[in-house]
């Protein structure tokens, strides 16, 4: 009798584990909300502002360091199809990312392009600041290198001329007829557009995904990672210079 009843109790608690483990379903009958409304109304918390503001202070003393002078105001509405600010980011670009992507690839990068909406700020005259990087490039925007086709590069031209807008490029010279909207020159790299041949052109991933309706970029040849943040070449450049000066016009114009 003894013996039958303890080779039963290791099924007895095996059943009563099972059942004990057993959940039961939850489901949600209302959701309800609260809204608060972050404006100055809200008194701080004086524990929590006083354990931040070393860092606070720290972060905005390195951000208001000097790091080079703007010999002139920089912005993105100098004229019609090309500005100052878009020349200078985008001369920049092309300076601190050459070398890299020479040194990596082993290869040269034909030209630059980039957007006139991403940038957000102007660089006015006087002392510029690793502040004023964040606020021209507010964004997290990584450079890349896409290899585009010759049909691609042409796409990319057309949609210049049909925006006719200052979108910042380096290494390109453009020439459109501004009714007809017809090409009269194009110049890359010092080089006409040669047909076969594909391009390197530095641009943002946001561009390259298809940002700004520049769907040209998407599916390249191949896609070359910088790993270099956008903002980073700025202040990078900033720190490397004494002034930053105006920079050449005449990428993209109207033909007289």
């Amino acid at each position: 009798m003894n013996t039958k009843f303890y080779k039963l109790l290791p099924g007895f608690f095996c059943l009563i584990s099972i059942c004990s483990c057993t959940q039961q379903s939850v489901s949600i009958n209302k959701i309800s909300a609260i809204q608060q409304k972050i404006d100055s109304t809200i008194v701080a918390d004086k524990a929590i502002d006083s354990f931040i503001a070393p860092f606070r202070d720290h972060l905005n003393k390195t951000l208001d360091a000097t790091l080079c002078i703007a010999a002139a105001d920089f912005t993105k509405h100098d004229r019609k199809l090309e500005s100052k600010l878009g020349n200078l980011i985008a001369d920049i670009s092309l300076h601190q990312v050459e070398p890299i992507f020479k040194k990596r690839y082993h290869k040269d990068i034909d030209f630059v392009l980039l957007n006139h909406g991403g940038m957000r700020a102007p660089i006015l005259k006087g002392p510029v600041t690793a502040k004023t990087a964040f606020e021209v490039i507010p964004f997290e925007n990584e450079l890349v290198v896409a290899e585009l086709s010759y049909e691609k590069v042409k796409e990319l031209i057309s949609y210049l001329v049909e925006k006719q807008q200052a979108h910042p490029v380096s290494n390109l010279r453009l020439s459109m007829m501004k009714k007809s909207k017809k090409v009269k020159e194009l110049i890359i790299n010092d080089v006409p557009l040669q047909k076969g041949k594909t391009y390197l052109v530095l641009t943002t991933d946001y561009l390259q995904q298809g940002g700004d309706s520049m769907n040209f970029f998407k599916n390249p040849i191949q896609l070359y990672k910088t790993d270099y943040k956008f903002r980073n070449a700025l202040i990078d450049y900033f720190k490397s210079i004494d002034t930053l000066k105006v920079q050449p016009g005449k990428r993209m114009r109207y033909a007289e």
